[in-house]
């Protein structure tokens, strides 16, 4: 099974890689089972193919090894099995696999008497399997041990052994060709994501960008939709981030926005949250799954967590420290409402907050359309 990644990818790529060619190998020896127990049904009905009982034993267990491949790469691929694991079970797939290939393919040769058989089973064993170069000279080192064995008996004509090594030879060939497209397309792939990833993250935070928060949301709404599930949008803004700049400096705003990203990511890490920056000092909490009181609770423990973070502001602000403002809008997904509408429902609770005095969250219910805030004790 082909090893597409590149030799810079990360561990995590390679595994996941990995685990991409082990789920080949699971369809791949399923469908081989199936073929193989075909082939010895057939032949053994048809005189044609006047094949020794060897052939027969080598094809019946071929189709049980291919049985019993596709059950141990099931059981790697559900208990998410390690890198190196994975690696060893391609290997030791891919030698049994050409052993039991080229023996009845040899089979069927020596019996039809046509060495097209062959021809063309070492063909589909180097093209369908897409090894790299490392593993196809192994592949065609076991394919050459037979012809090699039987030269050396005199069992086979010198002739025959010019033909075998042109066989492999145009095999090796075609083999590279076809996973060389195979790996230059996983790369162009690769990057793909690579750039999408990047032009969905925001460069100074590390967290997602506006874009990205809109393209992951709607990717879930349709499900969120379907079952009607409980969402919540929180809009969050630094209190007083011109005075802070002003007074810091810009380098350090790009810090303190930074910390306050960092403080929020943690805050929501284990709930169904999304966070993004959507603005100079606006960011966006995206929840689904909590309650209206639990929402409420979350986007308190997000204000008192900046604050509780002891980052100085400017003299003249009302604070000592750096503090946020929250806009929180709850409802059920459903076909009656839209993140915009939540969106500009989260951004208005956001400014209520703001008006009365900051460092609060602000939260309408969407059962009682009342207003809620908490002050700040002692202020």
């Amino acid at each position: 099974m082909g090893h597409v990644f590149s030799k810079n990818g990360t561990d995590r790529q390679k595994c996941t890689l990995e685990r991409k060619n082990v789920q080949r190998i699971f369809f791949v020896t399923l469908l081989l089972a199936a073929l193989s127990c075909t082939g010895v049904i057939v032949l053994h009905k048809d005189n044609t193919f006047a094949l020794p009982e060897k052939s027969f034993v080598a094809v019946t267990l071929y189709a049980v090894g291919s049985v019993a491949f596709s059950c141990f790469a099931f059981h790697l691929l559900k208990r998410k099995s390690k890198k190196s694991e994975l690696w060893l079970f391609q290997m030791l797939y891919m030698i049994a696999n050409t052993g039991f290939l080229t023996y009845i393919s040899y089979s069927l040769w020596k019996s039809t008497g046509s060495f097209l058989m062959y021809a063309l089973v070492v063909l589909l064993n180097s093209c369908v399997l897409l090894y790299n170069k490392g593993e196809y000279a192994l592949c065609a080192g076991i394919e050459c041990l037979m012809p090699v064995a039987l030269l050396c008996e005199k069992a086979l004509a010198p002739h025959h052994a010019v033909v075998f090594a042109a066989v492999h030879m145009i095999a090796g060939v075609v083999a590279y060709e076809v996973q060389k497209g195979h790996r230059q397309a996983e790369e162009y792939r690769r990057k793909y994501i690579q750039e999408v990833k990047a032009a969905e993250m925001d460069p100074l935070t590390k967290i997602t960008n506006r874009r990205g928060m809109m393209r992951r949301i709607m990717s879930v709404w349709p499900a969120l939709e379907e079952v009607n599930r409980a969402v919540a949008v929180m809009v969050i803004d630094v209190d007083h981030f011109k005075k802070y700049n002003d007074c810091f400096g810009h380098p350090a705003g790009d810090a303190c926005l930074c910390r306050v990203a960092d403080i929020v990511r943690r805050t929501i890490k284990g709930e169904h949250a999304f966070v993004s920056r959507i603005g100079g000092e606006e960011f966006l909490v995206f929840v689904h799954g909590l309650g209206e009181q639990d929402a409420y609770a979350l986007a308190e423990q997000i204000r008192h967590n900046v604050e509780a973070a002891g980052m100085p502001h400017a003299e003249d602000a009302k604070y000592r420290n750096v503090t946020v403002s929250i806009g929180v809008a709850t409802d059920r997904c459903s076909g009656e409402i839209s993140f915009g509408g939540m969106y500009r429902r989260a951004d208005k609770e956001l400014y209520r907050a703001k008006n009365s005095g900051r460092n609060r969250v602000g939260f309408r219910r969407s059962d009682f359309s009342t207003y809620s805030e908490r002050r700040v004790s002692g202020r």
